[in-house]
């Protein structure tokens, strides 16, 4: 046998064994802990609100109010996700009665415009 076996040495770290290598956590691991369902939905509130003022306010303008109901109830604020889904929603309805009323009015100044002989 060669004496170089019998020497102390550090080994290599291929040559480590599994036990003694740090463990590494996956940042979605590092993340999770007792407040993570609450932070998780307080974030998830404020998405719904981003996505109901361009897309389907009714319906991420309500799960964005739920989550951040949910999250206030987990002991997280969340307060910014409520008032962006509230806001989704008011600009939904406000664009509904806005096209409403405009087919309201292109309808009354057709009427109008028969009435008086006016070819439309």
């Amino acid at each position: 046998m060669s004496s170089y076996s019998s020497q102390s040495r550090t080994p290599y770290p291929s040559e480590q064994p599994f036990a003694a290598t740090p463990s590494r956590k996956s940042p979605a691991m590092s993340f999770a802990g007792p407040g993570h369902e609450g932070k998780r939905a307080a974030q998830l509130s404020i998405a719904y609100g981003v996505l109901g003022m361009f897309l389907f306010w009714f319906v991420f303008g309500p799960m964005a109010i739920s989550s951040a109901n949910k999250a206030e109830r987990m002991g997280e604020s969340a307060a910014g996700g409520r008032l962006l889904g509230w806001v989704a929603i008011i600009l939904g309805v406000l664009s509904i009665l806005m096209v409403i009323g405009f087919f309201l009015m292109f309808a009354a100044g057709l009427s109008t415009a028969f009435e008086n002989g006016i070819p439309a």
